[in-house]
């Protein structure tokens, strides 16, 4: 038996929509009670409404991780995680998880899940051991390989390697290429961050995050900071704050 309503917590509309699309194609019988993008509504409904027979929860929203809200609130639900990261799964599983399915979710996928929830409602509780002692096994994480992102009046996709600087500046996200173009991001540097393979990336301060392949020189900057040379340069100070000074020599160095 299929569930018979079902919360989606996901804060990409693409991704709302395609999953919504689906649902009513292999589970047209499933309500969706409730949507939401962020964990501060979602927490008010888990304390106020009834709760659904399933929930789909992305990981990165809008405000945090979900598993601020899953590990914080009274929730007895299954949660299915739909994410576009793999290093997440071992925490998901401790949290009500019955799935985990990477992004671009397929209707086989979602399918499975809707049936797997059916077979746990008949099983005994199932032992996680075996699983966890597999997903504990070190793997490469998942780094993002392309944005959608805005130029001019076109939303064009850009391969990250072709990056190289992201910056924030008056409210809105930028990111400069290696021909000097640049783009508008639709998500905080906060959020992009976690997609970014660190042994490329660093962020140099609170508004900037670079390219090692961008850095044509360091020199020494007053407050015990330091100031880089980038190419292109974009629109930041390209001062390293004080904090991230020994780190960024790491990353340098490497």
């Amino acid at each position: 038996m299929l569930p018979r309503s079902c919360w989606i917590i996901e804060d990409e509309p693409p991704a709302l929509r395609r999953l919504r699309r689906m649902l009513q194609q292999v589970a047209p019988q499933t309500e969706i009670a409730f949507s939401a993008d962020s964990i501060a509504p979602a927490r008010r409904a888990l304390l106020t409404l009834p709760h659904p027979d399933l929930i789909f929860s992305d990981i990165q929203l809008a405000d945090g991780l979900s598993f601020e809200l899953w590990e914080s609130t009274p929730c007895t639900c299954p949660i299915v995680f739909t994410t576009a990261y793999d290093q997440y799964s071992i925490r998901a599983f401790g949290v009500n998880g019955i799935d985990y399915l990477l992004k671009p979710v397929g209707e086989d996928e979602l399918l499975r899940s809707l049936q797997k929830l059916d077979r746990l409602r008949h099983s005994p509780p199932p032992d996680w051991s075996a699983l966890l002692a597999t997903l504990q096994q070190p793997s490469a994480p998942r780094y993002r390989e392309r944005f959608l992102a805005q130029y001019r009046q076109d939303w064009v996709p850009v391969p990250v390697d072709e990056l190289r600087q992201l910056y924030s500046t008056d409210g809105m996200t930028f990111t400069t290429a290696i021909d000097g173009k640049r783009y508008l991001l639709d998500k905080p540097l906060d959020h992009l961050e976690p997609q970014l393979d660190p042994k490329f990336w660093f962020r140099i301060n609170r508004a900037q995050i670079v390219h090692v392949a961008a850095v044509r020189k360091v020199s020494p900057y007053f407050n015990h900071r330091l100031v880089l040379e980038l190419m292109p340069g974009g629109e930041g100070d390209n001062v390293v704050s004080r904090s991230r000074v020994l780190g960024c020599r790491e990353w340098l160095g490497r």
